[in-house]
């Protein structure tokens, strides 16, 4: 796996608005969060379709798009 999906959200190029609530809800790293598919995170509370464009953008310009969804 890419180091980058183990690093702190909170450390990444992220708005404070994903960074606080990944924090929220307990996801720490994009390793947390690709753990869960898009879907359901969109059903969690605070986490927008907004975070989820910001989340695979984010990815996608890093070529780690294919992280997304399996």
């Amino acid at each position: 796996m890419e180091p980058l999906l183990n690093q702190p959200i909170t450390e990444l190029d992220f708005s404070q608005e994903f960074k606080g609530v990944t924090e929220l809800l307990g996801f720490f790293t994009l390793a947390d969060l690709l753990e869960h598919h898009t879907a359901h995170l969109e059903k969690m509370p605070g986490f927008s379709q907004h975070l989820i464009y910001e989340f695979v953008d984010f990815l996608e310009s890093r070529r780690m798009g294919h992280y997304i969804d399996p």
